[in-house]
């Protein structure tokens, strides 16, 4: 086992290696003994093992005592995708580990702050499948105790939500974390047909269509941004969730792609698929329950 930890050690050695000769475009063993607090004599050896991998990734530059990434040859050992890059990117300790000092990738920052004891006191209900009792206010009908079992939680970028049934209405639905107003504690084993498994609108999912707006001029910028394939990207999601998505990402699903608003860049081109389907979708009066 020991050697286990150790391998796993070494491995995060070397896959800090190739972040930084691709995010820097160069290292020296100062950077691996300061990350890892590892001695000199370790160091050369990492950067020694990752050579036998890939030795033509870097070549040591002997001006300047430094190890540089040659990117005519450059081919990754490891997979890091961009979000484990964008991840990285916005926390301020690992852009200063490259010589920044300030977050290399800036974020919008969110206007509601969790509170930890909701999010901790949700998850226990979760992995013990008990149910929850809260008090929650809601938009419609005020403030309220309910009783729930949740069993999922989802962020869209702008706010945190339990997926749950809500013992008291009968059905699975979505409430947001930040306006629980307090956790009343668990209440006894949950039911089990409102677990997860039962729960059909979270477990189906949709595949959405998604075209470049025909209000835009130049398409070739917004398929190339999203990466699309014969003009078209194709989203497979959670039918519960396909309203927040299509709202986060500004999609027009109307039949006739009605919306006129800049900030709909894209165009649901099976809007069939949402038929019927409960929530608040861009251009589509769907029931709201």
């Amino acid at each position: 086992m020991k050697i286990i930890r150790n391998q796993n050690f070494i491995d995060d050695r070397l896959w800090y290696i190739e972040w930084l000769l691709m995010m820097r475009g160069w290292l020296s063993r100062i950077d691996l003994m300061d990350k890892f607090g590892i001695k000199g004599a370790a160091a050369s050896r990492d950067i020694k093992r990752y050579k036998e991998q890939k030795d033509d990734n870097l070549y040591l530059d002997h001006r300047v005592k430094r190890y540089v990434a040659d990117f005519d040859n450059f081919e990754p050992v490891y997979d890091t995708s961009g979000d484990h890059i964008f991840s990285k990117l916005i926390d301020l300790d690992e852009s200063r580990s490259l010589g920044a000092g300030y977050p290399l990738i800036e974020t919008i920052p969110s206007l509601s702050e969790i509170n930890p004891k909701d999010i901790t006191g949700i998850t226990r209900a979760i992995l013990n499948m008990n149910v929850l009792k809260l008090s929650y206010c809601s938009m419609t009908s005020g403030a309220s105790e309910k009783k729930i079992v949740p069993h999922s939680m989802f962020h869209n970028d702008l706010k945190t939500y339990v997926r749950c049934y809500d013992l008291g209405r009968g059905k699975f639905l979505d409430l947001v974390v930040g306006r629980i107003l307090e956790i009343l504690g668990e209440d006894g084993s949950a039911p089990a047909e409102c677990l997860r498994e039962f729960d059909d609108d979270w477990n189906t999912y949709l595949s959405l269509e998604l075209v470049v707006h025909p209000s835009i001029k130049h398409k070739q910028a917004i398929e190339s941004d999203m990466q699309m394939v014969g003009g078209v990207k194709v989203v497979e999601v959670r039918k519960s969730l396909a309203q927040y998505w299509l709202r986060r990402w500004c999609v027009d699903c109307s039949s006739t792609a009605k919306m006129t608003d800049k900030a709909f860049q894209l165009y649901l081109r099976n809007s069939s698929v949402i038929k019927g389907v409960n929530g608040a979708f861009p251009g589509v009066n769907n029931h709201i329950d």
